[in-house]
């Protein structure tokens, strides 16, 4: 079967979803002013594209700074034959955040969120262990987050449109972990289904006023444990070649190392990782001409590196907790045989 070719965007649309990767609740009238266009224009587009699918706001919390759990990437290669199933079977569990099928040393890269080290064993050996055609596992925690963000499309609009949504948006300082408490929890649960909603309709549903909706959720954000993203298929503006890294560092330059990347425009998450490797990042890269650059000009000047493991995205399952369901299915579709084949 034929994959379907991406919806055809301008670049107002690019502008417009730029701003929304910056401030994913920002009003029609901040959007508008940020891309130099009209309530209503801004307004129709960012619906139809919300309702075909080509982009997604969501609002996830911080595992860590909720005391949800930690996360843990998880390598799998594969059975020959098997990586589909394998890679669909993880993909659907709720407690995987990210999944991609990828090329290079591994099939499929996953990050679990665990709340313990029991739990992790119990899962790692009673269960993915177990999964048919799953071959080899390779597990690495991650300590730090540097960076976890949508924001690749940055450079789309002018630095002074982005400082303006910046502000907009508040100062985002993480606090110190605690769980959440009952209101807040249900104010997330709301965000989970509709990460747009309205102050007044989430008032409406908690049976509280506007005003202690707006305080609430503004000091999630601020103390970063929900985050807003806007998720958009990179292809779509023609960015065809997702990159994984594993980065093997000397560990003394593993802070220097990331504080680099985190400014890397193309750059969308950068950790510190105890295990397999000691930098795990995601870039959005345009083209295999982009990943040599990047390898040449960015990798290639990192203090401390010492090898640097790639794997290309080829398709992306879930991104934080959200199920790729165009990708699903085409894991699931049957080849189309021609006759010639089948004689």
């Amino acid at each position: 079967m034929t994959k379907p070719s991406p919806p055809r965007l301008d670049e107002l649309d690019r502008c417009i979803l730029s701003a929304l990767q910056i401030h994913g609740r920002a009003s029609w009238q901040q959007i508008a002013r940020a891309v130099g266009s009209s309530d209503s224009t801004v307004s129709r587009r960012v619906n139809q594209m919300l309702s075909d699918g080509t982009a997604q706001v969501i609002a996830a919390t911080d595992p860590l700074l909720c005391s949800e759990g930690y996360p843990v990437l998880v390598q799998i290669t594969s059975r020959a034959g098997a990586t589909a199933e394998v890679a669909r079977k993880l993909a659907l569990r709720p407690d995987v955040r990210f999944a991609a099928l990828v090329t290079g040393s591994f099939d499929v890269v996953v990050e679990l969120i665990v709340r313990s080290q029991t739990e992790l064993g119990s899962i790692l050996f009673n269960e993915i262990d177990r999964i048919p055609g799953v071959w080899s596992t390779t597990t690495e925690s991650v300590v730090a987050h540097y960076k976890l963000a949508n924001l690749w499309l940055e450079g789309a609009l002018p630095p002074e449109a982005v400082s303006r949504l910046e502000s907009e948006r508040g100062m985002v300082e993480a606090g110190s972990p605690r769980p959440l408490d009952e209101r807040e929890q249900a104010l997330v649960d709301l965000l989970a289904g509709d990460a747009r909603a309205s102050f007044a309709a989430m008032a409406q549903q908690l049976g509280t006023s506007e005003s202690a909706v707006r305080r609430r959720l503004d000091a999630l954000v601020r103390e970063s444990r929900v985050h807003f993203s806007t998720i958009v298929d990179p292809e779509v503006f023609g960015y065809t070649a997702p990159t994984m890294y594993w980065l093997h560092m000397e560990l003394r330059h593993v802070e220097e190392a990331a504080r680099i990347l985190t400014q890397q425009p193309d750059v969308r998450y950068v950790a510190a990782t105890a295990g397999y490797s000691d930098l795990t990042v995601e870039v959005v890269l345009r083209d295999q001409q982009d990943l040599h650059r990047f390898n040449m000009q960015v990798l290639g000047e990192l203090p401390g590196l010492r090898r640097a493991d790639a794997g290309l995205e080829l398709a992306t399952l879930k991104r934080a907790f959200v199920l790729n369901q165009k990708a699903l299915d085409m894991l699931t579709e049957q080849p189309v045989l021609s006759e010639g084949a089948l004689a």
